[in-house]
């Protein structure tokens, strides 16, 4: 492809086959090593002004009690797969928005702190909870040191411009016998791949969400990234993002016959791809590589 010269942000090549290009962003995949990316990304300044509340970002979550409600009950499924790993600590959540999972962690025992990029859910999660909110990027959060038995990145990774550098902050400040719990959506799951065969005919794929999402993960492409930055996985969980997202609720499915054909045929796909590990998203747990540990 040319025209785009952002380097693969695991491999650094500089080579990549175009997938899509959604509301003016160029979805690429890198010939590399797969990964799938936003070769012509928003600057810092665009990214500040995208998430605040002026822009629409999650500003529902300050005045609608259903979105807060549905917010809260993933918070709970997120608790629920931290604890199938560990109970009890410190905690570190990385992109914690408003802080429902914080709240939630809290509320089950959990010492909690957390980064926020959003400066207005920042204050919002301060203000609500009293909890002790960082504003901005991982990198620029002065913990003077301290070390967290758990850091999570719920639905965070994708978002960032630099995930290799970000999760190298995480390894920093990660006790050497900690957990990192990544949820992040699944690039080569049923759903996407297969609507991805149908996108040059549709011009439409779902799965992508620039310029929100910066990068789509597989758990290959995520399991290399981890490696090269000093860790080492220990499980892959596959899930599923909910059906109303992707699609929309059930009575607008049927809104034309060629969204009720869509629907028909990637519903399916997307509700079975869990059970044979092609969901579309995945939570990775990770632990510090022994050489990274002091």
């Amino acid at each position: 492809m040319s025209g785009h010269p952002t380097e693969c942000n695991l491999c650094g090549a500089a080579s990549a086959d175009l997938l899509i290009t959604k509301d003016g962003f160029h979805v690429v995949r890198c010939k590399g090593c797969q990964l799938v990316f936003v070769s012509n990304p928003p600057d810092d300044a665009a990214l500040s002004e995208q998430y605040s509340f002026e822009t629409g970002y999650h500003s529902e979550l300050a005045h609608n009690p259903q979105s807060v409600a549905q917010h809260q009950r993933e918070a709970l499924d997120n608790l629920r797969r931290l604890h199938e790993h560990r109970r009890g600590g410190t905690l570190l959540d990385v992109g914690c928005s408003t802080g429902l999972f914080l709240h939630a962690a809290h509320q089950a025992g959990w010492a909690v702190k957390g980064v926020e990029y959003s400066a207005d859910t920042a204050q919002l999660a301060r203000k609500t909870y009293g909890f002790d909110v960082r504003t901005g990027a991982l990198g620029d959060a002065d913990f003077q040191g301290e070390k967290f038995d758990v850091i999570t990145l719920w639905d965070v990774l994708e978002h960032v411009p630099d995930p290799k550098q970000t999760l190298r902050h995480v390894l920093a400040r990660l006790a050497d016998d900690g957990l990192l719990l990544i949820k992040t959506p699944n690039v080569s799951g049923w759903f996407p791949q297969l609507s991805l065969r149908l996108a040059p005919r549709l011009g439409y794929w779902r799965h992508p969400e620039p310029p929100g999402h910066l990068f789509q993960f597989s758990p290959q492409t995520l399991g290399r990234m981890l490696a090269e930055t000093g860790f080492e996985s220990m499980a892959v969980r596959h899930g599923r993002i909910p059906l109303t997202y992707s699609f929309g609720r059930v009575g607008s499915w049927f809104r034309s016959l060629k969204w009720a054909l869509y629907c028909a045929l990637f519903v399916p796909l997307a509700l079975l791809g869990p059970y044979f590990s092609a969901g579309d998203d995945f939570v990775v747990a990770a632990r510090k590589a022994p050489s990274s540990r002091r």
